[in-house]
């Protein structure tokens, strides 16, 4: 499964860029120090994996202790010694990760860019950031605190990636070339469609189990990890958010789930969808309510999302979202939506949705990010 970073390094590579993923370092034994292999498919992608010994008292102090020089110092030279070794002279160096490589802007590259995705923790996770020459985020909370020790930040949304983008490009298309009536619904049961971990931690179960089972003419699509055995992203899970999820499966007929898919297999499914749902407590979230990447590949599709408060789409006027820790209020709001479906699906609203994700796809993001460098 790829996420941001893994889709801006395939971006850079499609871009005729040389590209070098430089994985965390792990303790499989096998690496031997470092490995360089070529990704299969790609002919400028490589990917670089690393062997760090387990230390017990080097985690407790850099985890617990934020006591972070030792590691930091450590990736640095490790960096410096492959490039000399594998002569590779580095233009730019990306890091997306907060809790490793500290001395960024030491690194052998003329460009040094920190994107950060999530809200930091602690003030140990903001220390890559310093004297480099671009932070770029998602959020503009989760980019407040950067503005403190760097005055170089750049607020971008999220990236399609070429699959949704593809997707984007035919449905507009049909659109153009369709009337007014391309927004209307037939005699149908409408179909409702969610892409996602169904056990983040943060997912608003009551609200889900109270939308799917209020509405039994409604079908609701599920795409992504529903199970402990299919959970896909995380080690842990919510028991009272797997018991929902549990009691759907068992009791609701009008609720399928199709498990963990690729985006070219959920895509092969995204035409009979009418409406999306965004459902998660801004509460629980580590970001507030900030962003989520899963609204730019909805809003590919054209059709209408009904969502929580997302603070980046407040002033967008896209979709219709809950207010700020108004997640009560989520099966009002479904409700409301679906009497007005005709309106929301509109060709000009689902033009309008299509247009927007568009402007967002990762090689759009990488060139918005070049020219805040020049």
């Amino acid at each position: 499964m790829h996420i941001s970073k893994h889709n801006y390094a395939i971006e850079l590579e499609k871009q005729g860029n040389l590209v070098y993923f430089m994985n965390p370092p792990n303790q499989d034994k096998q690496v031997k120090d470092y490995q360089v292999n070529k990704v299969d498919g790609y002919d400028s992608l490589f990917v670089i994996d690393s062997y760090l010994p387990n230390n017990k008292l080097i985690d407790y102090v850099r985890l617990r202790l934020k006591f972070t020089q030792f590691y930091d110092q450590y990736l640095f030279k490790l960096v410096k010694r492959i490039c000399k070794k594998e002569n590779i002279q580095l233009e730019q160096v990306w890091s997306f990760d907060p809790n490793l490589h500290g001395f960024l802007y030491k690194y052998p590259a003329k460009n040094k860019i920190f994107f950060i995705a999530d809200a930091v923790q602690n003030n140990s996770q903001i220390r890559a950031a310093k004297n480099v020459d671009l932070v770029v985020s998602v959020a503009e909370d989760i980019l407040e605190p950067f503005r403190k020790i760097n005055s170089q930040c750049l607020l971008i949304n999220h990236g399609l990636n070429r699959e949704y983008e593809k997707y984007a490009v035919k449905k507009l298309n049909e659109l153009r070339q369709q009337g007014e009536t391309a927004g209307s619904k037939s005699n149908a049961p409408i179909n409702v469609g969610y892409i996602g971990n169904l056990l983040i931690p943060f997912l608003y179960e009551d609200g889900l189990k109270k939308v799917v089972t209020e509405n039994p003419g409604i079908n609701f699509h599920f795409w992504g990890a529903h199970s402990s055995n299919s959970n896909n992203l995380l080690a842990v899970y919510d028991d009272k958010i797997l018991n929902t999820i549990d009691y759907l499966k068992t009791n609701c007929k009008n609720a399928f789930f199709y498990g963990v898919k690729t985006s070219a297999q959920i895509i092969e499914d995204l035409d009979k969808i009418d409406l999306f749902i965004y459902i998660n407590s801004s509460e629980k979230d580590i970001n507030g309510g900030a962003n989520s990447h899963k609204i730019l590949e909805y809003l590919s599709t054209g059709k209408v999302v009904v969502s929580t408060w997302l603070s980046f789409y407040e002033e967008q006027k896209l979709f219709p979202m809950t207010v700020r820790s108004g997640e009560k209020e989520f099966s009002n709001l479904f409700s409301k939506t679906i009497c007005q479906l005709s309106f929301y699906n509109s060709v000009e609203m689902q033009k309008k949705r299509i247009e927007y994700s568009l402007k967002c796809t990762y090689d759009k993001n990488i060139l918005k990010i070049q020219n805040s460098l020049n």
